[in-house]
C-alpha cells in the first residue's frame, strides 16, 4: 500500500459540468447513509474507527448486510420505480466503498499508525523508512478467502454507464474512481513505460476504453487531465495529456477549464510574473505581493490542518534565520477557511510563527492559490524582486537544495 505524502483535493468535487454548462453532481438519494452506517460500524464524528479494522471479516459481512438491509428500509415505500431503483443501487454501491476502506486497512493498528503519523511530522525519516513502518502497523492480514469474499462484494458487476445514478449517487461516482483504479492496475498493468508519472495517462485510456457514457467519459477526461497538468512533473506527459484532451474534449465549460488550468502551469514555466494577492496579515492589514517586490520572496502555502505543512515549520524557522537581513521576504499564506481565522490566529501565535503571516480569501479556491494550479499542500513558490516566478513548485524548506539555491540568489 503506497502512503501518500501530501494533501490533495479529492477527486470528485461536488460541482461539475453538463454539456450545457455547470451543473451540480448531486448525492440526494439516500442522505441518511452515514447516521444508518454509524449503528452498524464503529464510527466518531462521521470518521471510521480502528475497531473497524480489527472486526473478524464474516462479523464485518454481516454488519453489511444489516446495513444495506436498513438502507432498504428508507426506500421499500417509494412509490416511483425508477427512483426506488436508484435508491437501491445507491445503498449497493455506499456497501461497496464501506467494503473496500475496510478490505485497504484491515489489520491496521492504531498505535503503529501514530507512530507513523510521528515520523511523518518529525521529518527526519525518509520515504522508505516511512513506509516500511507503515507495513508494520499492520497487525494482521486478510487471508485469500476472506480476501476472495470481499472482492466479491467490491467488484460485483455493474454498469460503468449509468449517467442518472453517477449524477445522484456520491457512492457511484467515488466506486467508478476506484474501479477505474483497479484496472489501470490489473487489466492494463503493462499499459505505461513511464512508470508513477505515467499513472494518469493510462487511467484515461482505461476510461476511454472501459467507458462507453458521454457525460461520464467527458467528466472522467477532464478531472483526470486536469489533475495531470497540475501535479505531474513531466513536461512531455502533461503536453501529451493537454493536446489529446483539447482534440478530443467535446464540453466548451470543460475545455474552458482545462486551457486556465494550462495557461497557469505555463506561466509558470516561462517565469511569467506572479499575479497578485491582496490578503490580510495577523495583524488585520492588507498585504499585496506587489509590495514586496525589490526582494525575493519565498512563499509557503499551507494550513493549520495540513500535517505535513505542520512538519515544514521547524527548518521554515531555521531557514528564516539563517537569512535574517538578507534580500528575501518569507511569506506564509494560509489556506485554512475564513471561518476558521481565529483557529488560524492562535495557531500562529501559540507556536510562534515568524516571517509574514497571511491568511488567503477563499482557501483552495483563492485566485492566487488558484493560478498556481495548488492541488496539494505544502506548496512553496519563490519569485524574484521584479515579481517574476523563479518556480512555482519550489524546494520545501527541509529540502538542502533550497539553501544551495538561495545561497547563490542571495550572495
Amino acid at each position: 500500500m503506497r502512503l501518500i505524502f501530501c494533501v490533495q483535493l479529492l477527486l470528485f468535487s461536488m460541482v461539475c459540468h453538463a454539456q450545457s454548462g455547470k451543473t451540480a453532481l448531486k448525492d440526494d438519494l439516500l442522505p441518511d447513509k452515514e447516521i444508518v452506517l454509524a449503528q452498524y460500524i464503529p464510527m466518531f464524528k462521521g470518521n471510521f474507527q480502528y475497531e473497524l479494522y480489527a472486526m473478524p471479516v464474516k462479523l464485518f459481512i454481516a454488519k453489511m448486510n444489516a446495513y444495506k438491509s436498513a438502507l432498504g428500509n428508507q426506500y421499500r415505500k417509494e412509490k416511483d420505480p425508477s427512483i426506488k431503483k436508484l435508491k437501491a443501487k445507491d445503498a449497493d454501491f455506499s456497501v461497496r466503498l464501506v467494503a473496500s476502506r475496510y478490505m485497504e486497512s484491515y489489520g491496521l493498528d492504531s498505535m503503529g499508525s501514530v507512530r507513523v503519523h510521528d515520523m511523518i511530522e518529525s521529518n527526519k525519516y525518509d520515504d522508505a523508512q516511512i513506509d516500511s513502518a507503515y507495513k508494520k502497523a499492520f497487525v494482521k492480514q486478510l487471508n485469500a478467502k476472506e480476501r476472495s469474499e470481499l472482492d466479491k462484494i467490491i467488484e460485483a458487476s455493474a454498469d460503468v454507464n449509468e449517467e442518472v445514478l453517477f449524477k445522484r449517487s456520491s457512492a457511484y461516482r467515488r466506486w467508478l474512481d476506484g474501479h477505474i483504479s483497479l484496472l489501470r492496475t490489473t487489466k492494463y498493468k503493462a499499459d505505461t513505460t513511464l512508470g508513477y508519472n505515467g499513472d494518469d495517462l493510462v487511467r484515461i485510456k482505461v476510461v476511454n476504453r472501459e467507458i462507453g457514457n458521454p457525460f461520464i467519459k467527458a467528466y472522467f477526461n477532464y478531472k483526470i487531465t486536469q489533475t495531470i497538468i497540475k501535479m505531474v512533473k513531466d513536461k512531455t506527459i502533461i503536453a501529451e495529456a493537454y493536446k489529446n484532451f483539447m482534440a478530443t474534449a467535446t464540453v466548451p465549460a470543460y475545455k474552458t477549464e482545462i486551457e486556465e488550468v494550462y495557461a497557469n502551469y505555463k506561466r509558470m514555466e516561462e517565469n511569467a510574473v506572479a499575479p497578485d494577492f491582496n490578503y490580510m496579515n495577523i495583524d488585520g492589514q492588507s498585504v499585496t505581493l506587489k509590495e514586496l517586490r525589490g526582494k525575493y520572496v519565498y512563499i509557503d502555502i499551507w494550513a493549520t490542518w495540513c500535517a505535513p505543512c505542520r512538519a515544514e515549520v521547524p527548518f521554515l524557522k531555521q531557514l528564516e534565520q539563517a537569512y535574517e537581513g538578507k534580500n528575501i521576504y518569507f511569506v506564509s499564506i494560509s489556506i485554512d477557511k475564513i471561518a476558521n481565522k481565529d483557529k488560524w490566529m492562535s495557531y500562529v501565535k501559540e507556536h510562534h510563527l515568524s516571517g509574514m503571516q497571511l491568511i488567503a480569501d477563499k482557501d483552495f479556491n483563492s485566485d492566487f492559490v488558484m493560478k498556481f494550479n495548488v492541488n496539494s499542500i505544502p506548496r512553496f513558490i519563490l519569485i524574484d524582486p521584479s515579481g517574476r516566478i523563479i518556480s512555482g513548485d519550489a524546494n520545501k524548506p527541509s529540502n538542502p537544495e533550497l539553501h544551495q539555491q538561495l545561497d547563490v540568489l542571495l550572495r
